[in-house]
């Protein structure tokens, strides 16, 4: 279940950031609670060579940018929701547009933890799928309420 990978404060509605790049690293800081020992750099290194091999966006107005990281103590997802939609490429290779995304899930994944990272992407995938659970996501106004949207979901 997703839930068992993040909590509210792993949440963030009404992210700042309008780029890419920025969203990425305004995420991260969601990780050091829970991750103290984080290397941000080396986190923010492997998220971007990740996107660079293919665009995480996977339905329209969803991203899941995610690596696997080192310094990462566990598996853990984070959640952004940006009022504001933020560009990402295509996922379809001979697409040269751009896509807006306003519900972000960055995954760092703990190295040979195989399975948290298959269960995390199935997860979110089934989650976002649904149309319903993206309209009371992205209408969300707090991060607990993102929470408990997820875990009604996963019921």
């Amino acid at each position: 279940m997703l839930s068992s990978f993040l909590f509210p404060d792993s949440i963030k509605v009404g992210l700042e950031s309008s780029e890419k790049e920025e969203c990425f690293a305004e995420l991260l800081e969601l990780f050091i609670p829970t991750n103290p020992s984080l290397n941000r750099s080396e986190a923010l290194d492997a998220l971007l060579k990740r996107e660079e091999k293919l665009s995480t966006a996977v339905f329209p107005y969803v991203a899941v940018p995610h690596a696997v990281c080192k310094s990462i103590s566990k598996t853990t997802v984070v959640i952004g929701i940006s009022r504001k939609p933020i560009e990402f490429d295509s996922i379809e290779p001979d697409n040269s547009k751009t896509v807006p995304v306003n519900l972000i899930f960055e995954i760092l994944f703990q190295e040979n933890d195989t399975q948290s990272r298959l269960n995390a992407l199935r997860d979110i995938l089934s989650l976002v799928s649904n149309q319903e659970f993206l309209k009371e996501v992205l209408a969300a106004k707090t991060s607990q309420q993102v929470y408990d949207i997820i875990v009604s979901y996963e019921l």
